[in-house]
């Protein structure tokens, strides 16, 4: 009898061994993935598939409307250290306007229309998140891209509008521009390669600067067609 009672209780101690153990795994998933207890499912889906969003609960509209001091009608989302994440906002919206571009021009190329995209899920070295731009500026963009293609002739004007652009959706969402888009996205000049190397710059630096954190990765070439989440 009393070997049973010693194997039901090497049986129940191994037993709470292992939910211990789980429990210290879940709490280590969580962690990583910056989950809190209230996470919904929507939630966990979105991490597993996306990897880690850098600003927290903000992503798209709202990390606009964070940017630019508006008003966030969800109360639970945490709005506060907006000007540490500033810097890294600058390189998603960045790379935003540059697909948006490109998107146009990739069109032109092959004739044809597609959808413009004002919330594209942005790729980061760890993780994603959703940037939200304006649709006429997004639908502006996009226009330029095409008309980068279909009248070179008019590149000039058009970097000048881009830079335009940009200085105006920089100023709402507080931050100031360093170097010309308009010049980056030229194909016919030699200072495009100049250009694009001082977005890339940028890049580089903040990853430098963030070795533990998230950064866009550089990108020399053009993104290219990139499909919308």
């Amino acid at each position: 009898m009393e070997w049973i009672l010693g194997i039901l209780i090497l049986t129940l101690g191994g037993a709470a061994i292992v939910v211990i153990y789980l429990s210290e795994r879940i709490n280590v998933f969580e962690t990583i993935l910056g989950l809190n207890p209230k996470v919904t499912s929507d939630k966990l889906a979105e991490h597993v598939t996306f990897g880690p969003n850098p600003f927290g609960d903000l992503s798209g509209e709202n990390l606009w409307k964070a940017m630019a001091g508006e008003e966030i009608e969800d109360e639970n989302i945490d709005v506060s250290d907006i000007e540490s994440k500033r810097p890294r906002y600058e390189l998603v919206i960045t790379r935003h306007i540059e697909m948006i571009l490109e998107d146009g021009r990739f069109d032109a190329r092959a004739k044809e229309r597609t959808p413009v995209k004002p919330i594209l899920r942005i790729p980061m070295l760890r993780g994603s998140v959703e940037s939200f731009i304006p649709f006429s500026e997004a639908s502006r963009f996009y226009e330029i891209g095409q008309e980068v293609e279909t009248n070179p002739e008019s590149i000039e004007k058009l970097a000048t509008e881009v830079d335009e652009i940009v200085d105006d959706l920089f100023s709402r969402v507080q931050i100031v521009r360093t170097t010309s888009f308009g010049q980056a996205l030229l194909p016919v000049r030699d200072s495009s390669n100049d250009e694009i190397d001082g977005i890339d710059d940028l890049e580089e630096s903040d990853i430098s600067r963030n070795n533990d954190q998230l950064a866009l990765p550089p990108s020399v070439e053009p993104p290219g067609k990139t499909e919308d989440s």
